[in-house]
């Protein structure tokens, strides 16, 4: 009775996982209805890191107020693998960054694309 009692807890906490898993990966907390796009934003940081990269940079909105904000990438090897670099941008980059917004979080968002100084917008995966 034991071996049973420990392949029952054993399959219970693989399904609590699994599911964990596929609730942080859903992307709900991201709705693609609205779109933000923040022009003039100036980076902080690139953090070329997994699960997910981040891109942390200020941008000031029409009432002059100046805030931080966070964008959400996908991991560093799907960046990689679209051809997107650690070199993208640098601190001090002026970058127009495009988005969805997080329900929740302010100033956070999933980005979807960003405009680098040089005028070209890289699609982001």
């Amino acid at each position: 009775m034991p071996a049973l009692r420990t392949i029952v807890i054993a399959i219970a906490a693989l399904s609590l996982a699994s599911a964990l898993a596929f609730a942080h990966h859903g992307g709900s907390m991201y709705p693609r209805d609205r779109v933000v796009v923040l022009e003039d934003a100036v980076v902080v940081e690139f953090m070329f890191v997994n699960p997910h990269a981040r891109l942390r940079f200020t941008w000031v909105d029409e009432e002059g107020n100046q805030g931080e904000w966070e964008g959400e990438l996908s991991g560093s090897n799907e960046l990689i693998r679209s051809r997107i670099y650690p070199d993208l941008v640098a601190p001090g980059d002026v970058v127009t960054v495009k988005g969805y917004p997080h329900d929740s979080i302010p100033r956070n968002m999933r980005l979807s694309s960003v405009v680098l100084p040089d005028g070209r917008e890289v699609p982001l995966p």
